[in-house]
């Protein structure tokens, strides 16, 4: 290869009018052998080739030859050998071809450049744009569940203020009604429940009506809707009823609470409060000539059926003697059966029985108080060991107080002593405001007395002569602590405002006072009838509250019949304050008195 070098340099020299197209084509061709123009440093000389690729650099500067061009470098050196007239030509050919093959593969690469820099823009440029259509879809979407539920669903709408409604419930004889209040059919809106006794229409053989002495009485059960008195349901009771108690528990599946009716004499009835239809019923459920002494106490599930059970209480139905016994049974909540024997613990004193009342000590043991003028105290742990022998415990009655259970040195059947003064006439239970366990609230004759419930030690105690009622406990002042109202016998001012009208000995009032102006009253209403029943109920909605009275007939006319007609009513207080009369007791600006009694709201206090 080298000699075929120096032959071509040999011709290129000899051949003068070659010229420049001698030097390209030995350029050319020392390209192709890869003779690179090398300076030569022992003889100091250079590589005509090297040179004449060097002269030529700008007329081949856009020339590049591939590795795999082996059909142009054979063209190229049988062209130069030959000496041939078209070499030129030739060569000018495959400079065009090749050039075109150049721009091709540049053109190539070029779009290969660009289509990956326009990938790599696009996909940086995507990632924005997608959670900007998240967004917006999220946005729309929300936008469009809130037009479903502003045009489909409709909004509850504020009932109009409770103004006062009446019902009438026929004839009542035998026994004053019981009544309690709750909502049965989930409106918002406690209604009445109601127990009373009318007489039947029968006749004798002869079609005439019987005399009112051979009348048979029958005892109903009914509700009404505390928003208009419309009647909502109606059940007969085999019997008269002592108490009525409702969400003692819910009805399988979730529709509706239960009702428990007490009867007066042996009956229990457990029953649907949205409808009225009887769960379960038992008889003969106290011991002989025993009458329930309290509401039932509601106990935790004790006999593992996953249903809340119940405790109840009784006394004698004639107490007799100075010895008097309170008994207790345990009964199943899911099916009205008994869980054991019944229970009795002798209990002496005077004056009217207190309680059975369900308390929590402050070891968060359950215990049941009750007693005569004295409040004597069992736990229910040891009630269900006496009615059911020696079995084991359920979990929830396991536990025991011992601040508590040292007051008691005896065995089980003895009773610890919690306040044994003789004078006790009503018994509370005080929740600590903010804190857990609450304090016990003891009224006598002339004195209030608050005792710790963890240590049965007095809190304090304050004297008032005659007091003539239960404390009223709320909030009567902005100190945030529980105060009470009381009614007290104020002496010969009283008494001698009585004899100056003689008809307010039979007229029924109904006054609202206000802590703030303790010498003004607003008298909401007045009746001449005879008031056997009443209770306050609460309109959440509408910060309002209502009262509902049960009358049996004016009092000039009790004498007449042994039937009364019974009437139910039920007034709004916001309306009734916007219709009162005011009666002071004092000289007292009356225009702003009653501006200031109609911003009043209410609302459950929240002990």
């Amino acid at each position: 290869m080298q000699a075929l070098g120096l032959r071509v340099y040999s011709e290129g020299i000899g051949n003068c009018a070659c010229g420049v197209s001698r030097r390209k084509m030995a350029a050319a061709l020392s390209r192709a052998l890869k003779l690179p123009g090398k300076k030569i440093h022992d003889l100091g000389e250079y590589d005509p080739l090297r040179q004449a690729d060097s002269d030529d650099s700008e007329d081949d500067g856009n020339l590049s030859y591939q590795k795999n061009g082996n059909l142009q470098t054979e063209a190229s050196i049988e062209a130069t050998l030959d000496g041939d007239a078209n070499t030129a030509v030739e060569m000018h050919a495959l400079k065009v071809k090749q050039r075109r093959l150049d721009e091709t593969d540049s053109a190539e690469v070029r779009a290969t450049e660009v289509s990956d820099e326009f990938t790599i823009k696009a996909r940086t440029s995507l990632v924005p744009c997608l959670r900007t259509a998240a967004f917006l879809l999220t946005l729309a979407f929300v936008m469009v569940l809130v037009l479903v539920c502003a045009f489909f669903i409709p909004c509850p709408r504020s009932q109009p203020l409770m103004t006062s409604w009446n019902r009438s419930l026929g004839q009542a004889a035998g026994f004053a009604p019981v009544m309690t209040l709750w909502d049965v059919n989930d409106d918002q809106v406690s209604d009445v429940i109601v127990s009373f006794s009318s007489t039947g229409k029968t006749r004798d053989q002869r079609g005439g009506l019987r005399s009112q002495a051979t009348l048979k009485l029958h005892v109903s059960v009914a509700v009404l809707s505390g928003v208009d008195g419309s009647v909502l349901w109606t059940s007969p009771a085999p019997e008269r009823l002592k108490f009525i108690q409702c969400g003692i528990g819910y009805v399988d599946g979730g529709q509706g609470s239960v009702c428990l009716l007490v009867g007066i004499n042996h009956m229990l009835k457990a029953v649907n409060s949205s409808s009225g239809s009887s769960l379960w019923e038992m008889k003969s459920v106290y011991r002989s000539h025993q009458t329930p002494a309290a509401p039932a106490v509601l106990l935790p599930d004790i006999d593992g059926d996953g249903f809340a059970d119940i405790l109840l209480g009784s006394r004698p139905t004639v107490p007799t003697s100075r010895i008097r016994d309170v008994s207790f049974v345990f009964v199943s909540g899911a099916t009205g059966a008994l869980i054991g024997q019944s229970v009795s613990y002798n209990v002496t004193g005077e004056g009217k029985l207190i309680g059975p009342k369900a308390y929590v000590s402050g070891g968060g043991v359950l215990y049941v108080l009750f007693g005569y003028g004295n409040i004597q105290a069992v736990s229910v742990r040891d009630i269900y060991k006496q009615a059911n022998g020696k079995g084991s415990l359920p979990p929830s009655l396991q536990s025991q107080d011992s601040l508590w259970e040292w007051k008691r040195k005896g065995n089980l059947s003895e009773l610890l002593e919690v306040y044994s003064n003789g004078s006790a006439r009503d018994l509370q239970t005080l929740e600590r405001r903010g804190e857990s366990g609450s304090d016990l609230l003891i009224t006598t004759k002339d004195k209030l007395q608050v005792l710790n419930g963890q240590h049965l030690l007095q809190l304090w105690s304050a004297n008032r002569s005659s007091i003539e009622s239960a404390p009223v406990t709320g909030f009567f002042n902005e100190d945030n602590i529980l105060d009470f109202l009381i009614q007290i016998n104020s002496g010969s001012n009283t008494r001698k405002a009585q004899r100056t009208d003689s008809n307010s000995q039979s007229q029924y009032h109904l006054y609202l006072l206000h802590p703030l102006y303790p010498s003004v009253l607003l008298e909401l209403a007045n009746s001449t009838e005879v008031v056997a029943a009443s209770a306050t109920g609460i309109l959440e909605q509408q910060k309002d509250a209502f009262y509902v009275t049960m009358m049996t007939g004016s009092t000039h006319r009790s004498h007449e019949s042994r039937t009364k007609p019974l009437l139910v009513k039920g007034l709004g207080l916001n309306w009734a304050i916007s219709h009162s009369r005011v009666v002071t007791l004092e000289e007292e600006a009356i225009s702003t008195i009653r501006k200031f009694f109609s911003k009043i709201r209410f609302s459950a206090v929240q002990h």
